[in-house]
């Protein structure tokens, strides 16, 4: 497990802390919380999962990773991403929406607290323009690895220039499962990512990859 990033960041009359931070190897994924007085405003994590292929595993790439995600959090921070707005607005404009509630249920599942919903993906995602891929999903607690039916998936491609699109959504079935055939268009401006969501009544898990050109 690499040292992590605490920042603080002054944003209008607001502090935000920003902390980052590597899950470890036997979890690859990087965590990035945003508190604002003690309290967590939102959370983002990304795998790195397609590090393990290699050995010895880089440290120095999950390190540069670490650095970006945390960079990238600050930088939204001070474009005003997080300012207050009315709710409906926020929820429009955010990069990365959804309940509080859901983002501290995701806390505690990684702090070992609480078994909530994990979502698994039976190969690294590595999204390329133009070129469509099969996305298998299996959605369980995290620490029973009962599967969780019924969950609601969806898979949209973000971007850092235009609104969210979405490429495929759906329900798992009973034993967890899920799968669906993605299609991404040729190209698309600004940084650009797919982000596949899981939620039930168990929680919320996300994963996200950037879209390679």
């Amino acid at each position: 497990m690499i040292t992590g990033y605490n920042t603080d960041v002054r944003h209008g009359n607001r502090v935000f802390h920003v902390q980052t931070e590597d899950k470890g190897l036997t979890n690859p994924k990087i965590e990035t919380l945003i508190y604002v007085g003690g309290e967590i405003l939102d959370s983002y994590r990304s795998s790195y999962e397609d590090l393990l292929l290699t050995t010895p595993v880089s440290d120095s790439e999950i390190q540069h990773r670490m650095d970006e995600q945390h960079r990238a959090v600050i930088r939204d921070i001070k474009n005003g991403k997080y300012d207050l707005t009315p709710p409906d607005m926020m929820e429009q404009e955010a990069f990365n929406d959804r309940p509080l509630d859901q983002v501290i249920l995701e806390f505690l599942q990684q702090e070992g607290d609480v078994d909530t919903l994990e979502l698994v993906l039976d190969q690294p995602l590595k999204p390329v323009f133009g070129n469509p891929f099969r996305l298998r999903i299996n959605a369980r607690l995290c620490h029973s690895q009962s599967p969780v039916s019924g969950a609601e998936i969806s898979v949209k491609l973000v971007s850092s220039l235009k609104k969210a699109t979405s490429l495929l959504s759906g329900k798992t079935d009973d034993e967890g499962h899920f799968a669906g055939d993605v299609q991404l268009p040729p190209s698309q401006p600004g940084q650009c990512a797919v982000v596949v969501n899981c939620t039930s009544d168990q929680g919320f898990d996300e994963v996200k990859a950037a879209v390679v050109v």
